[in-house]
């Protein structure tokens, strides 16, 4: 019998201070059990090697459960309404050869649009929001700001009408608390019009912009294959999911880091070609993605000094990974000139994070833009504590609010 460990990484607590308890994970072992909600029993990589070679490793870790042995994804999907079972779909839950087919089609599409054009509209959309800021003494830039410039910028990019956006944050809004059974279930009906509506936008003359990313994945083409409507859709919700929900938590994250260390804020504002080095930080520091999707042990076997059955499961556990202090100086420092900077925030191997150029873009532009607008901002103390959402997997501030003018 495994004995399974008790940490807590999901609550508000854990998510305001993670440091002191990934350490105590790590001095453990490179791998550490524990029983997480929903997922059940996990094995966490939680050094910086460990994880890294889980992630690389496709030949001794699945990402589909069913090439480990297991058929307990296949039954519960068939019991699932059609509308979420086809979610599965994505590439991110297919090993090679049907990752490496359904990433290339993304790929494609992918190149039809430079991350270097699209800066000029991420900085419209950017300080288009800040301006209805102006004039404002105190706001919670995570309601007005942080969730709003991702939403908007990926929207664009797929090239879903503006007048859609709103839709999006209601029915997805349901989906705050991934680690509570009932908010799930609650979140499913929301999930569901999500998808119907992307099956109709998809289509031809369905409303899409042609210049958008889900015009070209209908039409990206691989040695004469295409996307099926229901891999079409289902790739457009991961990539609306991944580009909107992980940014907002980047930023926001981001500018909490830089507001409540006042002295690499004001480095920043007095030297912003330091900006591409302050984003891997807040990467690395933040971690707003904390854990991976996990993996399944395709063999009996011994890996990290520990014997290990085919069909275990795994996941790299990112926010132990970023600060273990066998790859970084001192990593309870946020230090926004850190150089080298490993972490692994997007990632490694064949699941390396289709969006990263996005994602880096986007918050290098955020931070610049509103510390520039607003150089006295900073956090309203007044408004009460900080407070960070339970989430298992996200670090999420539930607001962030601020001070615009001293």
């Amino acid at each position: 019998m495994i004995e399974t460990r008790d940490f807590d990484i999901l609550s508000p607590g854990f998510h305001a201070n993670p440091f002191l308890t990934v350490d105590r994970m790590r001095a453990e072992g490179p791998v550490v059990c524990m029983k997480l909600p929903i997922v059940g029993r996990t094995w966490l990589a939680v050094t910086h090697d460990a994880c890294a070679t889980l992630l690389k490793d496709h030949e001794s870790f699945a990402r589909d459960p069913a090439n480990a042995g297991s058929r307990t994804q296949v039954r519960i999907l068939r019991f699932l309404p059609r509308t979420i079972s086809l979610l599965a779909l994505n590439m991110l839950g297919h090993d090679d050869p049907e990752h490496r087919r359904l990433r290339g089609l993304v790929d494609q599409a992918f190149q039809r649009r430079t991350i270097e054009a699209m800066k000029p509209m991420i900085t419209q959309i950017a300080d288009r929001l800040l301006d209805k800021l102006e004039g404002r003494p105190k706001v919670d830039l995570m309601a007005e700001f942080c969730r709003d410039l991702p939403l908007s910028v990926i929207c664009a990019m797929l090239g879903l009408p503006e007048q859609d956006h709103d839709r999006f944050k209601s029915w997805l809004g349901g989906l705050k608390d991934t680690a509570n059974v009932g908010a799930v279930i609650r979140a499913i009906p929301g999930v569901i019009s999500v998808v119907r509506y992307l099956r109709r936008v998809s289509r031809p003359g369905g409303g899409a912009l042609p210049d958008g990313l889900i015009a070209a994945l209908r039409d990206a083409e691989s040695d004469g294959q295409k996307l099926s409507e229901d891999e079409l859709v289902s790739m457009i919700f991961l990539l609306f999911g991944a580009g909107q929900e992980t940014t907002t938590h980047l930023i926001s994250g981001g500018l909490f880091a830089l507001l409540s260390h006042e002295d690499q804020s004001r480095r920043l504002q007095s030297k912003l070609s330091l900006m591409p080095t302050c984003v891997e930080e807040c990467l690395r520091y933040v971690s707003p993605v904390q854990m991976t999707k996990p993996r399944f042990a395709t063999r009996d076997m011994v890996w990290q000094e520990r014997q290990f059955r085919r069909g275990d499961m795994f996941a790299g556990f990112l926010a132990a990974a970023n600060c273990d202090p066998a790859k970084f100086e001192d990593p309870h420092r946020f230090d926004i000139t850190r150089h080298p900077n490993p972490h692994l925030s997007f990632g490694t191997g064949a699941h390396f994070c289709l969006g990263f150029q996005l994602a880096r873009a986007e918050a290098a532009i955020a931070l610049e833009r509103i510390v520039t607008r607003f150089p006295d901002m900073r956090l309203d103390n007044r408004a009460g504590k900080i407070e960070w959402r339970k989430r298992l997997g996200i670090r999420a501030l539930a607001q962030l609010p601020v001070r615009l003018v001293a």
